[in-house]
């Protein structure tokens, strides 16, 4: 597989409640820790990335945390207003165009407009290019959105395309679309749990991604996996373990059965999303009296080792 890394153009997806979040701080982490300036992108988002790394909210401006490392919260009526201004050129027509309250509500009500409208400002971030030409950011990561809202948001540059049969609005739509294709440039990740609904959103998010649009896919992260309470001659002695009587053992020992019970049907989760041939990302779970830049830090470290970063 080819270096993770070298994808230019990085979106993360799967049910909500997964640890998207997670995953992108992550990967915004190795990108930038491999002096790749990288510009991390929420959409309309209740932010979380920056936060995460210890940062506070950045708002719809392009913000630097770090370094090589910036992000931004992309916001549909911002990201309008910016592409009014690219294409007309004076900001005072596109204030006198876009402040009218009947251009507002239509372009909020046309459908997969606001998504258009994010997913062209996170296209632009990457074909921005400096004074010399050379692009300004080696790697674009986004905070997709969850499973359900997410096959319609990939789709939507390839609808567009198709409904529009000329112009300005089918070539930019043409272009995000063979973004979207191109698996040098492109990876979408995948995350899940080990649980049964996850798990069967991920299988079907799966098929439609790659089979339906065609789309390169790069890693499945299973999240929040349990980590072994025991070695493997362990459980087998505790297998055989009878309950005890005694009150003060008897708790902890149920517990255990509870933990290597999780642990198994986790294991049968993860067989499950192995035949999908995806590589897979086992991320564990984390326990920790807070979740931040530390525990952040330490499952980035986890990523790394098993995706090969270099």
């Amino acid at each position: 597989m080819q270096n993770f890394l070298d994808r230019r153009f990085t979106l993360v997806t799967g049910k909500g409640g997964v640890g998207k979040s997670t995953v992108t701080a992550i990967l915004a982490l190795l990108h930038a820790a491999a002096g790749r300036r990288t510009l991390v992108c929420e959409l309309n988002a209740l932010e979380r990335v920056a936060p995460l790394l210890g940062h506070p909210p950045v708002g719809a401006k392009v913000t630097a945390l770090e370094r090589n490392l910036s992000a931004v919260n992309i916001l549909p009526a911002q990201a309008l207003e910016e592409y009014a201004q690219m294409k007309l050129r004076s900001r005072t027509v596109t204030h006198l165009v876009f402040d009218n309250p009947l251009v507002r509500r239509f372009v909020e009500f046309v459908p997969g407009m606001n998504d258009l409208l994010m997913f062209g400002k996170a296209f632009n971030h990457e074909r921005e290019r400096d004074e010399d030409g050379r692009p300004v950011w080696d790697s674009i990561i986004i905070d997709a959105p969850a499973t359900g809202h997410g096959v319609s948001f990939f789709r939507l540059p390839k609808v567009i395309q198709d409904a529009v049969p000329a112009g300005n609005m089918h070539d930019e739509a043409s272009e995000m679309w063979n973004l979207l294709r191109d698996a040098r440039r492109t990876a979408i990740h995948l995350v899940a749990l080990p649980e049964e609904l996850p798990v069967q959103e991920t299988i079907e998010l799966h098929q439609r991604l790659r089979d339906e649009l065609g789309l390169p896919l790069g890693f499945l992260v299973i999240n929040m996996m349990p980590p072994p309470l025991l070695d493997a001659a362990q459980a087998a002695a505790f297998a055989r373990l009878p309950a005890p009587d005694d009150p003060v053992l008897r708790p902890l020992w149920a517990a255990a059965r509870i933990r290597l019970g999780r642990e198994a049907l986790a294991a049968g989760y993860e067989e499950r999303l192995e035949k999908l041939g995806m590589p897979l990302v086992r991320l564990p779970t984390v326990y920790s009296p807070g979740y931040a830049r530390a525990e952040i830090e330490a499952l980035t470290r986890a990523f790394g080792a098993q995706a090969g970063a270099r």
